[in-house]
């Protein structure tokens, strides 16, 4: 069963989703789409396409805990939230989906990791900090 989540805590795990998967991701896009693809990518083009999809995961997260009911598919926001980076990697880089599926994937591990790490110091929610069934 999930438990409630307070309204502080929802919206610092909101904040904090943001700016960890924001600079997470980043790193991640950058690497992966300079392994994955001929782009000639740059740190800061990926920091954008990692805020636009941090700022989608965050806003999701949020949504999916203030508006969805306890016996939903807990792992639906994470399905959600992945498919939101490859997506964003889709329209972003050239290579269609086969670029951004393994990019996508590579990067949201990597923020995911990082988003646990914060969870367990911070002593936040897992939820509020969109990471289900934790």
């Amino acid at each position: 069963m999930v438990e409630a989540v307070s309204a502080q805590a929802l919206w610092i795990g909101t904040a904090i989703i943001f700016v960890v998967s924001m600079l997470a991701g980043g790193f991640g896009n950058y690497v992966s789409i300079r392994l994955l693809s001929d782009n000639d990518v740059t740190y800061g083009h990926a920091v954008i396409s990692s805020i636009l999809s941090s700022a989608v995961w965050a806003g999701l997260s949020y949504l999916l805990n203030v508006y969805v009911a306890v016996n939903v598919l807990v792992f639906g926001g994470a399905l959600a939230s992945l498919i939101v980076w490859i997506v964003v990697l889709y329209f972003r880089y050239s290579g269609g989906f086969g670029t951004a599926i393994p990019a996508g994937v590579f990067a949201w591990i990597i923020a995911v990791i990082v988003l646990y790490v914060v969870a367990v110091v911070t002593g936040l929610p897992f939820q509020a900090i969109g990471i289900p069934a934790v």
